[in-house]
């Protein structure tokens, strides 16, 4: 993933603490510098990262982690847009196709309620087409349309701020939405 976005990949980690951690740092290191040597490796310490996510988001490319931090890291990070409903997620094989879906999950709780956020099931989509299919053109299209339809100012739920001037919309609306713009692109 990171030799197809900027080319700079932070494995985070607790190795000052966890035996375990120190092992994956190891390995970590030995595969990116034998496997992929024109990416910029760099580690941090789960508890930096979680601040540097706030601090200066920008400075991170590609994140990898275990499980663990990579829930707790992926919740802080939504944050910053917004909502587990804009966040996008894979899992990526060695080879093979990966799983694309929502960083979310299913959300039980408002199943059937039209509440639930497609754009992260949209970005998903974008991802697969980029790292599944290598299909740059249509997974920067889904993205161009994810944008423009937020910059026209609608919203779901779970990202309308109280007294803005966008326009909340349920999950088959935004759906809809999304859809016309889609087909209305060059």
């Amino acid at each position: 993933m990171a030799t197809k976005r900027g080319g700079k990949i932070c494995s985070v980690d607790k190795a000052n603490v966890l035996d375990v951690s120190q092992l994956w740092r190891d390995v970590v290191t030995e595969i990116i510098t034998k496997e992929f040597p024109a990416l910029q490796l760099s580690h941090m310490y789960v508890d930096n990262a979680a601040m540097q996510l706030i601090r200066w988001p920008k400075q991170f490319d590609t994140i990898v982690t275990g499980n663990i931090f990579g829930d707790i890291l992926s919740d802080e990070a939504s944050m910053l847009v917004g909502s587990l409903g804009m966040l996008p997620s894979a899992s990526l094989p060695s080879s093979g196709p990966g799983v694309f879906e929502p960083c979310h999950g299913s959300a039980p709780d408002i199943a059937g309620q039209d509440k639930a956020n497609p754009l992260a099931m949209i970005l998903s989509a974008a991802m697969m087409l980029r790292y599944d299919l290598d299909r740059e053109v249509e997974a920067k299209m889904l993205e161009d349309a994810v944008e423009i339809v937020l910059n026209q100012g609608y919203r779901t739920a779970d990202i309308k701020k109280e007294g803005d001037n966008c326009k909340l919309v349920g999950c088959a609306e935004m759906g809809r939405i999304m859809a016309d713009v889609v087909t209305s692109m060059p």
